[in-house]
């Protein structure tokens, strides 16, 4: 008895023990921190795996080589890393961000959970590591919940934003990220317009343009990304600044898509020192998208200086990465196209219309014409008036202008025929030539020797280029330089230095009335009685305005513009010790483009400096270029000056 009275007492704690093993089991796990000895497993593995030299990695947290080859990420906030030395040290930031991931409580107050912060980083290194789930710290990430519904990606575009040089910041042309929503019910042509719109710019703190202007050199703005619903920037570029866009859809399929929409999230806890000249918006944007697709190299094909269509052409040239091309035209070209083919009197109606939209139509006009002189009203109001409309200034006069046709137009019940807008190859950003431009030539002066010619400019395009692909009538070249050897004299002379040169010619029309502009800043040889025979290199800063006209669909081109220049050297010193010489006077010229492959340009001016001597001052240049391929042209120029002619051939490699 004693013997089986112990047994039942050794069997009640074993029975108990069974029983509590038994439930454990049923019931759900629960989630926790992983031991300290588990995640260091995890660390150990990433260091075996070396995961930190992985290109993945590095796009992902935006590491390049440095001065000395360390590499050292671009990203400048703090809010971006995870480990004190993470900006240069991409393993001790791999290794902290494992460990945060599993962390029960974050310690910093300032921000999110690591998981909620860095979801692209976490489904990366997950695919790596395999993460127990069942170990990971409870989150809730709220924030990055919302944002993931707003945004529903099934797509991803750059967008190019064509060159607008009434904003210095957007004189080279604007690109940045179109995401795609999925949107079920919606159909058409314009249900692109609900996708987002991604954007990397500056914070501009001044309006003053030089101190802008030195502040983006130095990369003294913070740059960051933004979102914004598309429609926006259709509005403020195709509307506004009368910009097309080109919508390069890109090949991505759905994890490289959800990867690019996290990582831009992750991108909104930092900022990047903003730098005009490199670290811009075209880099960061394929910054961004190397981080889904690292197995491309995007940013490492670019050039300095950054121009956002080179970073165009650097997707066009990868293999398989561009699905299509879409070209969404302007508010000017399209009206442009609308009125091109209209006859006088519907012409006559769109100016009365839009002088008072209470103007009767014309009897003899049928449903289709009144159709189109409304729809033509209603587009020139919004290309005079943009700016009140863009700023939704509800109750301006243009905004009642555009009101009171948009009800005569909604009254007549029909639709507007689909426009024939002209998005042709020849007019394709990326089919235009290369940005930088290196020349090479030989020549002859009425001075009496020969000499050679050697040119360079960093970007982009001038009048005489090739125009496939670039703006028709623009000129905007960065830090142009041009030079010349004189073998007798065994001499280098340099004859022309730019830090800037533009040319805008807006054609006049019965319906715009812009006038045409020029600047020049930089340097030039002057010919002079007050230099010697090969002429003196002073500083120069000429602007100018005028008139411009065209035919043949802009094959050829009169312009005309009244310059005011001022010129630095020595050589002009007067008694009063001023080294400056202003003078006034006209420019112009006539511009011939037969065909795509070549432009004939003539240009002169005179000038007149009523207090120095000499007091005119006159000059012409003559060039015509012929493209041999998209990236080689011959030219033959003529330049005349007072007393003296010089002709030169040279071949022109666009790179």
């Amino acid at each position: 008895m004693a013997r089986r009275s112990r047994g039942g007492r050794e069997l009640a704690p074993a029975l108990l023990c069974a029983l509590a093993v038994a439930f454990a089991a049923l019931a759900p796990p629960a989630r926790a921190a992983a031991p300290d000895d588990d995640v260091e497993r995890l660390v150990a593995r990433a260091r075996d795996l070396h995961l930190a030299d992985e290109r993945g990695w590095q796009k992902l947290v935006h590491y390049r080589p440095g001065w000395f080859g360390a590499p050292h990420s671009q990203a400048d906030g703090v809010g971006f890393f995870l480990a004190p030395e993470g900006a240069s040290d991409p393993a001790a930031e791999l290794e902290a961000t494992v460990r945060a991931f599993f962390s029960p409580a974050w310690r910093d107050a300032r921000f999110e959970h690591p998981a909620c912060r860095f979801p692209a980083r976490f489904a990366w290194l997950d695919e790596r590591l395999a993460f127990a789930h069942d170990r990971l710290a409870p989150v809730r990430c709220d924030k990055l919940t919302e944002y993931r519904e707003r945004m529903r990606p099934e797509g991803v575009a750059v967008v190019f934003s064509s060159y607008y040089l009434n904003n210095p910041a957007s004189a080279f042309g604007h690109t940045f990220l179109r995401i795609g929503k999925h949107q079920p019910g919606a159909i058409g042509k314009r249900r692109e317009l609900l996708d987002s719109a991604v954007d990397f710019s500056a914070h501009v703190d001044t309006p003053n343009a030089m101190l802008y202007a030195f502040k983006g050199l130095l990369g003294l703005f913070p740059g960051t990304f933004s979102r914004l619903p598309y429609y926006y920037k259709v509005r403020e570029y195709n509307d506004y600044e009368s910009r097309d866009l080109w919508e390069y859809e890109l090949a991505l399929d759905d994890a490289q898509v959800e990867r690019l929409v996290d990582h831009l999230w992750e991108l909104g806890s930092t900022h990047f020192d903003y730098f005009y000249l490199d670290e811009n918006c075209s880099y960061h944007v394929l910054g961004a998208l190397e981080a889904a697709i690292p197995e491309r190299d995007l940013v490492g094909r670019l050039r300095t200086p950054v121009i956002p269509i080179d970073t165009v052409r650097v997707l066009a040239d990868q293999p398989g990465l561009v699905r299509s091309v879409r070209y969404r035209p302007s508010l000017r070209r399209q009206f442009e196209e609308r009125t091109a083919s209209m006859p006088s009197a519907e012409l006559a109606a769109v100016e009365a219309l839009v002088g008072d939209p209470e103007s009767a139509l014309a009897v003899d006009l049928d449903d289709d014409a009144a159709v189109r002189v409304l729809d033509a009203a209603a587009d020139l109001v919004d290309m005079r008036w943009a700016r009140d409309l863009v700023d939704e200034q509800r109750d301006s006069p243009a905004a009642r202008k555009k009101q009171r046709l948009l009800e005569r137009r909604a009254s007549l019940l029909r639709p507007s025929a689909d426009l024939a807008s002209r998005p042709v190859d020849d007019e394709r950003p990326d089919r235009g030539h290369r940005s930088q431009r290196l020349g090479l030539g030989s020549g002859a002066s009425t001075l009496g020797a020969a000499f050679f010619t050697l040119s360079y400019r960093t970007a982009l395009h001038d009048l005489a280029d090739p125009p496939r692909g670039q703006p028709e009538l623009s000129q905007i070249e960065f830090a142009p330089i041009d030079a010349r050897v004189w073998p007798a004299e065994r001499k280098v002379r340099l004859e022309e230095a730019s830090l800037v040169r533009i040319v805008s010619l807006n054609e006049i029309s019965r319906f715009d009335h812009r006038l045409s502009w020029r600047v020049d800043v930089g340097g030039t040889r002057m010919r002079s009685p007050l230099c010697p025979a090969a002429g003196c290199f002073v500083a120069v800063g000429e602007v100018g305005a005028g008139p411009a006209f065209t035919f043949a669909r802009r094959a050829l081109t009169l312009f005309f513009t009244a310059d005011t220049s001022v010129y630095g050297s020595s050589v002009f010193q007067d008694a009063a010790h001023v080294p400056l010489r202003a003078a006034v006077g006209p420019w112009g010229g006539v511009r011939w483009r037969p065909s795509t492959r070549l432009v004939a340009l003539a240009t002169g001016s005179w000038q007149w400096a009523p207090y120095q001597e000499p007091r005119a001052v006159w000059s012409a240049h003559a060039t015509t270029r012929w493209s041999l391929s998209d990236d080689l042209a011959l030219g033959v120029d003529a330049r005349v000056f007072h007393d003296s002619l010089d002709v030169s051939l040279s071949a022109f490699w666009y790179r």
